[in-house]
This record gives structure tokens, C-alpha cells and sequence, in this order.
């Protein structure tokens, strides 16, 4: 009788422990399941929070311990890529518009090269201009004016006879219109002054006239670029030189010689010529006032050297 009690007893045991296994067991599934359910929570919870106005999902994750985690719905909202402003500016092209002004000058050394006498140039020109930028190269195309009249003086062509080749001449509103393209590179040197330098091709449109009269007094022979030893004879003649605007103008119509002076206008001006562009200079940007900018430079701008500026605005 004891045996069959033991028996019992054990099998009692063991169905008792299988029992609180079992029970102990989907506890433990329903603690994982609710971990399960906490972490499927968490986006819900953290698009909850979003601001308002962006997209739900778009936000940073914590870790278990607390530190931020890439989160890759943060780069792409709805299917399209967030780029940042300042990229998307870099890499599309602006447009803008400016005005420029500039002293320009013909030196007696460049004249020189096809002149023993001459009278150098100094004078202005303004203009407009538009541009293409896109990265560091700026694409510009210029429209503008230039005074191109030198004062009143004697002339003498290299290898000439100053006796007898010396003329007096005259510029009367000499000018041209022109037009050019230049290509411009871009150096940032700080966030508000950049260097920009480039060259460009063009063509000046000639304006105006050129007047010659002979020379013919003895002291052109010694003193050729001297207006008053040198200088036309006219009739009626000129007490001295230079002759006058009246008695200039009286001796037009005759043939114009050495011996007899007569003014006229010389047509071997070329109506239209080519530009050669040359510049560098450097660009101000205006705190506080996006796309604003000043700009100084200097350059060749066949025929003449300048110095300049300008006052640009980029859309």
C-alpha cells in the first residue's frame, strides 16, 4: 500500500510542475509581445509629435539607450528627395543685369608703335550688360558706348617726312557702339568678395568723323608735334598756330597740300572694327542683400586700356 501511495504522490508532483510551466510560458509570450507592440508603437508615437507641416515618418529615432538613429525616411518625404537650398542654388543657372562705367585711355606708347606724333586718348564709356551664371563661370554679353575723340593735335605716320607728311587733325564726336561677349571665371575669396577674370571677342560700330588738314610751315620740319610751329597754311593765313576753327572751316573745298592747306574729312576710317577683351577684377557682394553686387576692374578693350566699375544684380 505504500508503494502505490508513492507513486501517486510523484505523478501528483509532476502534473503540478507541468502545469505551472505551461502557465509560466504564455507569460512570458505576452511580456514579448507587448515589447513587440512597444516597438511597433514608436513610429506612431514619434509621428505624433512631427511639426506641423512635415510629413509623418520624416524625424529622428532613439536608441534603447537614448541616442539619436539615422532614421532613412528622414532624406525622402512622399518619394522625393530633400535637398538642401544652398545645393539646389549651386547647381542651377541665375541670371542678372547690370550697368558699367569706365575711364578708358589710348597711351602715346601704344600709339607710338605706328605714329612718330600723336595725341593720346583719354576718355569714357558706359554701358549694360547681362550674364549667365551658373557654378564659377559667368557666360556675359555687353552693349555699350565709347568716347573716342583725342583732342586737337598733329599727326605724323611712322617713316613719314615731317616737312611735308605732318597733318593737323581733328576729331569731331568719333565714337562707336559696341557689342561684345566675354567669358568670366569665378574665384570665391570669402564669403564677400569673389575674383572674376576672363576675355571675350566683340565688334565697335564707329561713330562721328575724323577731320585732316596739311601742314606746311617751315618748323614742321624740326618740330612736327608743335601746333605752334607746326600747323596749316592757309588763305587767308594764320597769324600763328594753331589756326583757327573759322579759318579752318573757310579753307574746306580745295585740294588740300602742304603748300595750301584745306580741310577735309577723312572717310579711311573703318565703320566697323573687332574687340578684343581682356579683363580682371573683383566682385562685392552687399550683406543683406541677396544677388546685389559691386564690382571694379581693369583690362584691354581694343583700342584702349581701362579702369572701371559697375553695379550688377543676379535674380
Amino acid at each position: 500500500m505504500i508503494r502505490p501511495r508513492l507513486v501517486l504522490a510523484f505523478t501528483g508532483l509532476v502534473l503540478v510542475a507541468t502545469g505551472t510551466a505551461r502557465a509560466e510560458a504564455p507569460a512570458a509570450d505576452d511580456k514579448a509581445d507587448a515589447k513587440a507592440g512597444a516597438a511597433k508603437a514608436a513610429p506612431a508615437a514619434s509621428d505624433a509629435k512631427a511639426p506641423e507641416g512635415q510629413p509623418s515618418g520624416v524625424g529622428k529615432s532613439t536608441s534603447s539607450a537614448g541616442e539619436p538613429v539615422a532614421d532613412a525616411d528622414a532624406t525622402v518625404a512622399a518619394g522625393v528627395p530633400m535637398v538642401d537650398a544652398a545645393t539646389q542654388d549651386a547647381g542651377g543657372a541665375r541670371y542678372g543685369l547690370g550697368v558699367r562705367a569706365r575711364w578708358v585711355s589710348v597711351p602715346s606708347f601704344l600709339l607710338g608703335i605706328f605714329l612718330n606724333q600723336s595725341k593720346s586718348l583719354s576718355s569714357y564709356t558706359v554701358g549694360v550688360e547681362g550674364f549667365r551664371r551658373h557654378g564659377d563661370f559667368d557666360f556675359v554679353l555687353g552693349v555699350a558706348w565709347q568716347s573716342l575723340s583725342p583732342p586737337d593735335g598733329n599727326w605724323l605716320g611712322k617713316g613719314k617726312d615731317p616737312a611735308t607728311d605732318t597733318d593737323f587733325v581733328q576729331f569731331r564726336g568719333l565714337g562707336a557702339i559696341s557689342v561684345d561677349a566675354a567669358f568670366i571665371l569665378r574665384t570665391e575669396l570669402n564669403p564677400y568678395v569673389t575674383l572674376h577674370y576672363g576675355g571675350g571677342l566683340g565688334i565697335g560700330i564707329t561713330t562721328g568723323k575724323m577731320l585732316r588738314t596739311s601742314d606746311g610751315t617751315p618748323g614742321c620740319a624740326s618740330s612736327p608735334g608743335d601746333v605752334t610751329k607746326c600747323y596749316p597754311i592757309l588763305v587767308p593765313p594764320c597769324a600763328q598756330g594753331p589756326c583757327s576753327e573759322s579759318q579752318l572751316a573757310a579753307s574746306e573745298g580745295s585740294p588740300d597740300t602742304p603748300q595750301r592747306g584745306s580741310r577735309y574729312r577723312d572717310d579711311n576710317v573703318p565703320a566697323v572694327y573687332p574687340i578684343v577683351n581682356v579683363v580682371t577684377g573683383l566682385d562685392f557682394r552687399i550683406p543683406n542683400a541677396d544677388g546685389l553686387e559691386i564690382k571694379t576692374e581693369v583690362g584691354f578693350f581694343f583700342p584702349y586700356f581701362f579702369l572701371g566699375g559697375g553695379v550688377t544684380y543676379r535674380i
